[in-house]
């Protein structure tokens, strides 16, 4: 929503967008959930494996809402759901060793009339993109020609 970008660092279910921010899932006008897993070791990167729209306006568009899984994907174009004044489409993609994920586009969330909450809106995303422990990348900075031994002082840049 602000033009933020950022990676989720944590596997599990993040809210994406609850419209209007705070409301209980029950009462919501719309909730796009995603679960993501990692593909491979520890501190690897994530995918969406699972993503649930509820909320009255998708209970407009399809009772129950929608429901994708990357593992019953299938080969097609996605297409556009309109929801109340957003639209959303959730498309397939896959890594180069064949694992499938979902990838989420949400547009018009600032032609809701209400306060958006969720990671694409505008609930902190520090915590959902704080590599976990062990897994923060570090650079030192401080230069020496090569073979020379650095010691004293140096920057380090840790990298999220």
């Amino acid at each position: 929503m602000f033009g933020q970008r950022f990676d989720l660092a944590r596997p599990g279910t993040s809210v994406l967008v609850s419209v209007p921010r705070g409301t209980p899932v029950e009462d919501a006008l719309l909730v796009v959930k995603a679960d993501a897993r990692r593909f491979g070791a520890h501190c690897s990167d994530m995918y969406f494996q699972e993503i649930n729209v509820t909320g009255a306006w998708a209970n407009k568009a399809r009772p129950g809402g929608f429901h994708f899984d990357a593992r019953g994907a299938r080969d097609e174009t996605p297409k556009w759901l309109k929801l109340g004044p957003v639209e959303l489409k959730v498309g397939n993609g896959h890594t180069d060793k064949g694992q499938h994920y979902l990838n989420v586009y949400v547009k018009n969330l600032q032609r809701v009339g209400f306060i958006v909450g969720g990671l694409l809106g505008e609930d902190d995303h520090a915590e959902a993109a704080a590599p976990e422990e062990g897994c923060q990348k570090t650079l030192s900075l401080k230069a020496r020609p090569y073979g020379e031994v650095a010691h004293g002082q140096g920057s380090v840049a840790i990298g999220y």
